[in-house]
C-alpha cells in the first residue's frame, strides 16, 4: 500500500516528501483517540445539527440565526457523515469528526508542497517548507480537534493553492475569490484572503480585463459567501454588519493570562497576538521567517504568492495593532498568519538548501519530524524557549481542557478498594463540563467515573489550569501533569474524608 502511495507522489515528483506524507498521516490518525474534548467540540457539532436540518426543510430559521457569528461549513458536512455511524456511541462519532479535520489538514499540508513547487527552483525547499508547516507542534495538536481556527487556516491555503494555480495557467482566478467567499463563512477574517487575491486581480495578466476580473471576483465572493452561510439568507447586509460587530467587540468574559498579566477579552493590548507567537512558535521558526521577510522583499516583484502572504501579513498586522480586536485563548483566532510565516521561512530555507549537499539536506529534511516527536506529548500546549524568562503560571495554559482524559484516566481507579472489596464508581468533581464531554471521548473507560456537582460529595476533585493559576484545595495530591514548569492538572484525593458516607 505504501508503495502504491508513493509511485502516485512520484508521478508527481514528490520524492521523498511521499514517504514524509504517508508516515505523518499514519501518526495523526493513530493519535486522533489521545485528545481530550475542549468545551466548545458539542457547541460545534451542534451548529452542524441546526445548520443541516434548516437546509433539509425540517429546522427553523431561528435555530441557525443564533449561532450566525459561527459558520456552519465544516460542522454541517460533519454532521451529516456521522449519519454513517448514526447508532453508533458518541465517541465514534466524534472520532469520525476528528477525521475529517484532520484529512482536511493533510490536504492543506499537501497544498503548501505544491505551492512551494511552484515558488521554489529547489525541489528540497518546497518538502521542508510543507514539513516545517506540518511539524509545530501545537498545529498537529490542533488539527484534530480546533474544526474552527484549523479549519480556516487550512482555507487560506486553499485560496493560497487556487491562486498559485490560476497564475500559471493564466486562467480561471475564480477559484481563489470563491474559496475566499466560504472562508468568511467561518470567520469574517476571510476577507483578509480576499484582498491579496484582489490584488492579484488586478496586477496578474489574466485573458480578462481588469474592471471586469475584479467585478467578477468581487460578484463570486459574495455570492460562496451566501450560498454556504444559511443564517444570513433572509437578511443579508444586516448580518454582514453584525457579525463584523462581533468579531470586533465579541463580549467574553473570561479572562487570559499573559505575561503575567489578567486581560480581559477586548481589551488586550496591540502586542497581544505577537508576544504569544514569539512564546509558541519554535525559536527557528520565528529565525527563519525573519531571514525570509527580509529575503521576499528582492522578489516581491517577481512571485505573486510572495505577494500574496506579504499582503495578507500586512493587513492582517494593521488591523491587529489599530484596531484591538478581541482576542483570547493565544493568538488561535489569527493563526491563519501561519501561512505567510511558513512561507517566507520557506524563502530562508531555500537560500540554505541550494548551497547545502544532499546529506546536509537530509538532515534537515529530519530536524522538524523528529521536533514534532520530542513533543508529542504536551503539543497541544507547547511553549518555546523564551517563555522562560516569565515564571510559571505567566500565561494560559489549558484553556479549552483538553488535558482533562488524562486527567480522569488515573481517577479512573476504585476508590474503595483500601476499604471495601466491591467496586463502586468513582465520583470525580471538577469546575466545568469538562468531566461530562471527556467522558464521551473515553466510551468505555470511563464508564465506572461518575461526574458528581459538588466537592464535597466527591472522591476526586479535578482543578485544570486554564487561565494560568490553580485553586489549592488542602487535601492530599493523588496525581497531576507538569509541563515546563507549570502545572497543568490536579486530582485531589477526597477518599479518606468520604469512606463513611458512601
Amino acid at each position: 500500500m505504501i508503495k502504491a502511495i508513493k509511485h502516485i507522489f512520484n508521478i508527481q515528483g514528490t520524492g521523498f516528501f511521499a514517504w514524509f506524507f504517508v508516515l505523518y498521516a499514519v501518526l495523526g490518525f493513530a493519535t486522533l483517540h489521545r485528545y481530550g474534548v475542549h468545551y466548545d467540540e458539542l457547541t460545534q457539532r451542534t451548529i452542524g445539527i441546526e445548520n443541516a436540518r434548516y437546509i433539509a426543510g425540517w429546522g427553523k430559521y431561528e435555530d441557525i440565526e443564533k449561532h450566525k457569528y459561527f459558520g456552519p461549513l465544516f460542522e454541517t458536512p460533519a454532521y451529516l457523515l456521522e449519519q454513517l455511524v448514526f447508532t453508533s456511541p458518541m465517541q465514534t462519532k466524534l472520532l469520525l469528526r476528528r477525521a475529517l479535520l484532520f484529512s482536511i489538514f493533510l490536504l492543506s499540508v499537501f497544498g503548501i508542497y505544491r505551492i512551494g513547487r511552484q515558488l521554489f527552483q529547489n525541489h528540497a525547499t518546497a518538502m521542508i517548507t510543507a514539513i516545517a508547516y506540518a511539524c509545530w507542534p501545537r498545529l498537529f495538536a490542533e488539527a484534530h480537534y480546533n474544526s474552527k481556527d484549523v479549519f480556516f487556516l487550512c482555507m487560506g491555503v486553499f485560496v493560497l493553492w487556487a491562486l498559485s494555480v490560476a497564475t500559471r495557467k493564466g486562467k480561471f482566478p475564480w477559484a481563489a475569490c470563491m474559496l475566499a467567499g466560504m472562508a468568511c463563512t467561518v470567520r469574517i477574517a476571510g476577507v483578509f484572503y480576499f484582498i491579496p487575491v484582489l490584488w492579484v486581480l488586478m496586477h496578474y495578466r489574466f485573458q480578462y480585463k481588469r474592471v471586469y476580473a475584479l467585478l467578477l471576483g468581487i460578484i463570486v465572493f459574495v455570492i460562496s459567501w451566501y450560498i454556504v452561510y444559511p443564517a444570513v439568507w433572509k437578511s443579508p447586509l444586516e448580518s454582514f454588519i453584525g457579525i463584523l460587530r462581533y468579531a470586533h467587540e465579541n463580549p467574553w468574559p473570561s479572562p487570559t493570562i499573559l505575561a503575567g498579566k489578567s486581560m480581559i477579552p477586548g481589551n488586550v493590548p496591540a502586542y497581544y497576538a505577537f508576544l504569544w507567537m514569539l512564546v509558541t512558535l519554535p525559536v527557528f521558526y520565528i529565525i527563519l521567517f525573519l531571514v525570509g521577510l527580509y529575503s521576499s522583499i528582492k522578489i516581491f516583484r517577481k512571485s505573486y504568492i510572495i505577494q500574496f502572504v506579504i499582503i495578507l501579513f500586512l493587513v492582517t498586522v494593521s488591523y491587529l495593532i489599530i484596531q484591538k480586536p478581541t482576542l483570547y485563548n493565544g493568538w488561535r483566532h489569527v493563526y491563519f498568519l501561519y501561512i505567510p510565516l511558513v512561507i517566507l521561512a520557506g524563502v530562508a530555507i531555500d537560500s540554505f538548501v541550494s548551497s547545502m549537499s544532499f546529506k546536509k539536506t537530509m538532515v534537515v529534511f529530519l530536524v522538524f519530524p523528529l521536533f514534532l516527536l520530542i513533543h508529542l506529548k504536551h503539543d497541544f500546549v507547547y511553549f518555546n524557549s523564551i517563555k522562560n524568562i516569565w515564571k510559571p503560571g505567566s500565561f494560559s495554559m489549558d484553556y479549552w481542557g483538553i488535558s482533562t482524559r488524562d486527567a480522569m484516566l488515573k481517577c479512573n481507579v476504585n476508590p474503595w478498594e483500601k476499604y471495601h472489596d466491591c467496586v463502586m464508581p468513582v465520583r470525580v468533581y471538577a469546575f466545568t463540563e469538562t468531566v461530562w464531554l471527556n467522558k464521551q471521548i473515553l466510551g468505555n473507560k470511563a464508564l465506572n467515573i461518575q461526574e458528581v456537582k459538588s466537592a464535597d460529595s466527591a472522591d476526586f476533585v479535578l482543578v485544570l489550569n486554564r487561565e494560568g493559576k490553580l485553586d489549592h484545595y488542602k487535601l492530599p495530591v493523588f496525581a497531576k501533569d507538569v509541563y515546563g514548569g507549570d502545572t497543568l492538572w490536579v486530582v485531589y484525593d477526597r477518599r479518606s474524608e468520604n469512606r463513611y458516607n458512601r
